[in-house]
C-alpha cells in the first residue's frame, strides 16, 4: 500500500502537492487516524491534531487556514 499525502487551496478542486508519506509507515498512519493497519483504505482529511501529528513524524507543515490536506490510501502496482 502506498499512502499519499494530497494537498488543496481551499478555494480550488485541484491538488496543489502530493507528497508520498509511506516511509511513515502503515502502523504509524493508522494510530494517526484510529484505525487498524488493515482497515486504512481509503481516503482521509487530517484534522488540525492530525497534522500536527503527521508534522511530528515527517518534519512537513501544515497551512490549515488556507488548504485542506487529505491522505489517500493507493494499491501499488504489481
Amino acid at each position: 500500500m502506498k499512502f499519499i499525502l494530497t494537498s488543496y487551496r481551499k478555494d480550488s478542486d485541484s491538488p496543489a502537492c502530493e507528497t508520498d508519506v509511506s516511509y511513515v509507515g502503515v502502523e504509524s498512519l493508522a494510530k494517526l487516524f484510529g484505525f487498524t493497519a488493515d482497515s486504512l483504505v481509503d481516503t482521509y482529511p487530517l484534522d488540525k491534531v492530525q497534522a500536527a501529528a503527521l508534522g511530528r513524524l515527517t518534519g512537513m507543515t501544515f497551512d490549515m487556514d488556507h488548504h485542506e490536506y487529505f491522505l489517500e490510501a493507493e494499491a501499488e502496482a504489481d
